[in-house]
């Protein structure tokens, strides 16, 4: 599997243009063999697919789009919650979810494949695919998605979901519109079941 990389960043102004960037906080060339790196990046749970580049700058940096920073509420000077894994420029590494999910092994492919069942179980309507490199589930647009990290598997329900349960999701690493569930403790299943079903609610209104 290709490394998956975590961390917590500052939004910071670009000076020159309508743009924003956050800095990569380690030495991409070592970590990834090449200075121009093509990425599936989330900020606070909200996917974009870019690359990690230099431009005029001490270290690597990749920007969040406008519409990005709206969606997720945040401007220059804010903290984000950023995940990056490599991407192949000629094809996704998945075609379909199976595909995914049979990428991993362990206690990592078995949650995915609770999870999935369950948030298809949420409604008859709910579709599959692969999106921003992820496992992507869709009612009227995208739903929620999910992803393999090393020591959790990531959950993406929308900033929405998220601080409609924050308070249940206490004890789990969350930011505006990701959940992490480390794989040496349980899913909460049921809450989970409670975020997608809020999802569809939000889905079948539109």
């Amino acid at each position: 599997m290709k490394p998956a990389y975590e961390f917590e960043a500052e939004i910071k102004k670009n000076p020159d243009m309508d743009a924003a960037y956050v800095e990569i906080p380690f030495d991409v060339k070592a970590a990834f063999g090449k200075g121009r790196v093509l990425v599936h990046a989330t900020f606070d749970g909200e996917p974009y697919d870019g690359q990690l580049v230099k431009m005029a700058t001490p270290c690597h940096i990749i920007g969040p789009r406008k519409d990005i920073r709206s969606k997720i509420g945040k401007q220059p000077g804010d903290l984000v919650h950023v995940t990056l894994k490599e991407r192949s420029a000629s094809k996704p590494d998945y075609t379909t979810v199976d595909e995914y999910i049979a990428g991993y092994g362990g206690e990592a492919r078995s949650r995915m494949e609770k999870l999935r069942a369950l948030i298809l179980d949420c409604s008859p309507d709910i579709t599959e695919k692969i999106s921003w490199g992820m496992a992507t589930f869709v009612l009227n647009g995208n739903l929620v998605h999910f992803s393999g990290q090393k020591r959790h598997l990531g959950f993406y329900p929308t900033p929405s979901a998220v601080a409609a349960f924050a308070e249940q999701l206490g004890e789990y690493g969350h930011s505006k519109g990701a959940v992490q569930f480390p794989y040496d403790r349980p899913m909460p299943y049921d809450l989970i079941r409670k975020m997608v079903l809020f999802r569809v609610r939000e889905q079948s209104g539109k």
